[in-house]
Parts: C-alpha cells; structure tokens; sequence
C-alpha cells in the first residue's frame, strides 16, 4: 500500500511540473508576442484566462484524490517555476521577450 501512495505522489509531482511548464511556456509565448499583437491586452487577458482554466482544472482533478497529493503538484509546480527561471537567466540576461522602446 505504500509503493502505492508513492506513485500516486510521484505522479502528482510530474502533472504539477508539466503544469507549471505548461503555464510559464505559455506565459513566456504571450510576453514574445505582446510588442507584436495589436491588442496587447487583449492577448495577455485571453492568455491568462486560458493558462489559469487549465491550471487550476488540473489541480482540481489532483484535489479529488486528496490533499497530499495536491500539496505534492504544488511542489512540482514550484520546481517547474524554479527551473524556468534559471533556464532564462542562464542565457546571460538576454531574456527580456520584450524591447522597450524609449520615449
């Protein structure tokens, strides 16, 4: 019954961490796409409703199955962010999506 629970966790900590690769891929693809998009705040407003329906229905399914394996994706999520940020900040500091333009 223990190996049991620790799949169940260990699977939770993978869909909290493509979760949150999910959300941060999307929400760096919405910042790329800003300096672009005729309506920027229409794209980032779309975007976040659409990266936080996701989001919050995967943590909803994992909720089902109790809370410990809730906290678990939580923790992947985390990670996953962590992991994001240092991806982008590996590249030297060229990770600005978007070019500010001087008044």
């Amino acid at each position: 019954m223990i190996g049991t629970d620790l799949t169940g966790l260990v699977i939770a900590f993978v869909a909290g961490a493509a979760m949150g690769a999910g959300y941060f891929a999307g929400l760096w693809l919405t910042l790329c796409h800003m300096a672009k998009a005729s309506s920027p705040y229409r794209l980032y407003g779309v975007s976040l409703l659409l990266r936080l329906t996701l989001l919050l229905g995967g943590f909803y399914l994992l909720a089902i199955r109790g809370y410990g394996g809730l906290l678990v994706a939580a923790v992947g999520f985390m990670v996953s962010r962590q992991l994001w940020l240092i991806s982008k900040r590996s590249r030297g500091g060229q990770s600005a999506p978007v070019n500010h333009k001087d008044p």
